[in-house]
């Protein structure tokens, strides 16, 4: 009958299972880890997020000259992403009107949120100069506001422009160790050997804050909660029992929560790896 112990020194996490059967040759570790067109797929699927998540609508017919929106999403990235960042729930979103014109700065800008009008929210909406505008997203991801801008000059000459803004939910990607860096990611499930030692980096996006210090991580390992004792909190180190029983295996959770806004509880994803112990 095979059994499954889970051991953890102070240093890492250790994950062991035995059998009553302990007289096996050692193994050749079958790590099932992401390729670097893995890591493109992913750049792709965020990429298409990001497209998808911002939708801007034809010119307005009548424009005297032309008028674009561009936009900052101040939501947590990987320093060295290359996309952009995308609104979660409750975030902040910075939008910059861009007018074709000699002097922007003359020009009277009126902003709408989802039809609502700058006379009912205030004046902050509608001004001269009022190029630049700040807006927090609906409480629930997934929800779609409409912003409009207007713009006008003394001469009675106008442009205008929209867009469609959907908030996105957090996710957090997980990376394995490989030749000192951590450029192989990790889908469904990862392969060891008895006796390997390797860690996992995670790689957040879209929470609602400016650095991974106000992140709660919580690592469980077969539904039990394990701490994680090395010495950055966004790195696992991983161990794996000389003992390991070929053909055994374990879940691995990671929650991730904005311990910042607690009450926010879209603000937090997970994700789930199993651990299966290879020849």
């Amino acid at each position: 009958m095979k059994t499954k112990l889970m051991k953890f020194f102070a240093i890492s996490l250790i994950v062991v299972l035995v059998t009553q059967t302990s007289n096996f040759s050692f193994a050749q570790e079958d790590l099932n880890q992401a390729s670097r067109q893995d890591l493109q797929d992913i750049q792709n699927l965020l990429d298409t997020a990001a497209e998808t998540a911002f939708k801007e609508n034809s010119p307005a017919a009548g424009n005297d000259f032309n008028l674009d929106i561009v936009w900052k999403a101040n939501t947590l990235v990987p320093y060295d992403y290359k996309g952009k960042a995308l609104p979660s729930a409750l975030s902040s979103i910075t939008f910059y009107a861009i007018a074709d014109t000699p002097n922007p700065d003359g020009l009277v800008y009126t902003w709408l949120i989802d039809d609502i009008s700058s006379n009912k929210e205030g004046p902050e909406l509608q001004g001269r100069g009022k190029s630049t505008f700040n807006w927090f997203t609906f409480q629930i991801p997934e929800f779609t506001h409409e912003l409009r801008v207007y713009a006008q000059d003394a001469t009675g000459h106008k442009g205008s422009a929209s867009l469609e803004i959907k908030t996105a939910k957090p996710e957090a990607y997980l990376y394995i160790a490989n030749n000192n860096n951590y450029n192989n990611s990790v889908f469904d499930s990862l392969k060891f050997a008895p006796g390997r030692e390797t860690s996992l980096l995670v790689r957040p996006f879209y929470f609602n804050l400016f650095n991974i210090e106000g992140l709660d991580f919580l690592w469980r390992l077969n539904g039990k909660e394990n701490a994680n004792t090395g010495s950055r909190k966004d790195i696992l180190p991983l161990n794996i029992s000389t003992s390991a029983l070929t053909g055994a295996y374990s879940n691995l959770r990671l929650e991730l929560k904005n311990s910042k806004q607690k009450n926010n509880i879209f603000d937090s994803a997970n994700v789930n790896v199993s651990i299966n112990i290879v020849k």
